[in-house]
């Protein structure tokens, strides 16, 4: 028998992980309304198809300007007078982001995705076994991208599932694990990280909550870094989030006058996730006072750039700045659509959900529907183990949050930013998968009336579109907009003067 080939004591210590997924999405083939109708329908991973095939129409002109400098090394490319993404991308990010202090290629480095980009900025930041410190739940693969090649740790300040982990409630949480870190307690941490917009919750963050990190920076000497990469994909809906704020960037506050050292903060940001195009893999690392540290990962991208293909293609629609600002703008509408979709379907079943307005996703608690398939008195990782198994026989996967060390351990993280149709028959297979009673579903682009007139009285709705009728409550969506309703029909078509539209108007007690 062959001697074991040595391996570093490195790739050892990685062996001994666990592994990074417990529940993987299963191996496909994944879902087409063509090619695999059958297949499964992964609502796991955050990717935004909403608009794909207008993407895709307007990437496929790009090639007519391929060069030959795009077929050389990278270190070329940049060196020419072709337009790239080291120069467009700064651009998008002073155009969408009003940054305190302007963005250029000198102050920002361009790598090959977000990940990558975080894998990075940490390998300057912490040394190995070193923590980055995050509250829960958050994004899994944050683990890869801090401990690889880093080595470095992802410390987690555990957060109470009675406290809104987005609130300033957590700051003091955050404190203490600092202040324990800064005594010799535990893992050296060297770094603040958050999401905003967040992941997986699906809000922004108000701006207190990121001045509260930024003065926890301050005060523990470590830095912070803010992953902005949702900053574009926000909405506005009928089911918005308790703490309802707009998106603003890090990049719009004075550090100085909140007594921050603007060195120590630094900002990951980029398109993909915007336009749906995560595969192109772009990313920007932004830090606008601390040039010597950019000098020391721009050289970290060289063994790994981006490609020219990825740059030819999105520095066209970068530099088309009409079409980009439509094309953002159409996404806040879809996004919204798809958002209220899922959130009507949830608030039917009576599921609890995070109320959103960012993002591409929202995290719900099954517990009701793993109740149903899962046996008496199992326990929690039991009930996932039954829900997950389910819903892969019917032909559709989300991901339990558990594996985002979410404190609520019934909970999944769904993606919504499918085709309506896509978007329709997932959650139909998702009741299917639980037993559960099929959901109205609304046929086509739903809109909502403001008011109600009924027997020659108006009557005005709320932002839910819901109305009083003879102390009945009225949820009104129809599928149009129309004028003055001037007759309503309970559960069924309703006809409206001289128009008719196929609608609902479902009663509650």
């Amino acid at each position: 028998m062959a001697e074991s080939l040595p391996i570093s004591n490195r790739a050892l210590k990685r062996l001994g992980l666990p592994p990074p997924h417990a529940y993987l999405p299963p191996p496909g083939p994944f879902y087409d309304p063509e090619l695999y109708p059958e297949g499964i329908i992964n609502l796991s991973i955050a990717e935004n198809s909403l608009l794909s095939e207008r993407l895709i129409e307007h990437l496929s002109r790009p090639l007519s300007a391929l060069r030959a400098q795009h077929l050389r090394y990278r270190a070329t490319l940049i060196k020419t007078d072709l337009p790239t993404v080291e120069d467009l991308l700064p651009e998008y990010i002073n155009d969408h982001f009003n940054p305190h202090v302007r963005i250029t290629r000198e102050n920002s480095v361009a790598g090959p995705g977000i990940g990558a980009c975080l894998a990075q900025l940490v390998w300057a930041l912490a040394g190995e076994g070193e923590g980055v410190l995050m509250s829960v739940p958050f994004y899994d693969d944050y683990v890869r991208d801090i401990t690889h090649p880093s080595g470095a740790t992802l410390v987690m300040a555990d957060i109470p599932a009675t406290i809104n982990s987005l609130s300033i409630d957590v700051l003091p949480v955050l404190d203490a694990k600092l202040h324990a870190s800064s005594q010799g307690i535990g893992i050296k941490i060297t770094a603040l990280l958050i999401p905003n917009p967040h992941n997986p919750l699906p809000q922004v963050v108000q701006r207190e909550v990121i001045e509260g990190y930024a003065r926890l920076a301050q005060k523990y000497n470590v830095h912070l870094i803010v992953d902005e990469v949702y900053a574009l994909s926000t909405y506005s809906s009928a089911y918005p989030p308790e703490i309802n704020v707009p998106f603003e960037s890090i990049l719009t506050y004075d550090l100085p006058a909140l007594g921050v050292d603007p060195s120590r903060v630094h900002v990951l940001a980029g398109p993909t996730k915007d336009f749906g195009a995560s595969g192109l893999k772009l990313g920007l690392i932004i830090s606008p006072y601390n040039l010597p540290l950019l000098n020391l990962v721009r050289p970290l991208f060289n063994a790994t750039p981006i490609s020219s293909l990825s740059d030819i293609a999105f520095a066209r629609v970068l530099q088309d700045k009409s079409f980009t600002e439509k094309f953002l703008a159409d996404n806040r509408v879809l996004l919204r659509e798809a958002y209220e979709i899922t959130a009507e379907w949830l608030i039917w079943h009576g599921l609890e959900f995070t109320r959103a307005n960012a993002a591409v996703y929202v995290v719900v608690n099954f517990a009701p529907f793993l109740d149903r398939i899962a046996r008496p008195n199992a326990d929690a990782i039991e009930k996932l183990d039954a829900g997950v198994s389910a819903l892969i026989r019917e032909r559709v996967f989300i991901k339990p949050t558990n594996l985002m060390a979410d404190p609520v351990p019934t909970r999944f993280r769904l993606i919504f930013s499918q085709p309506r149709e896509t978007l329709l028959l997932a959650l139909r297979r998702i009741e299917k998968a639980f037993n559960a009673p099929e959901a109205p579903l609304p046929l086509s682009s739903p809109a909502v009336l403001t008011t109600l007139q009924h027997n020659g009285t108006a009557t005005k709705l709320n932002g839910h579109g819901h109305t009083k009728v003879n102390g009945i409550t009225f949820t009104v969506k129809l599928n149009s907009n129309v004028g003055p309703v001037n007759g309503y029909r309970h559960n069924g078509d309703a006809s409206f003067g001289t128009n008719t539209v196929n609608g609902y108007l479902n009663g509650f007690d």
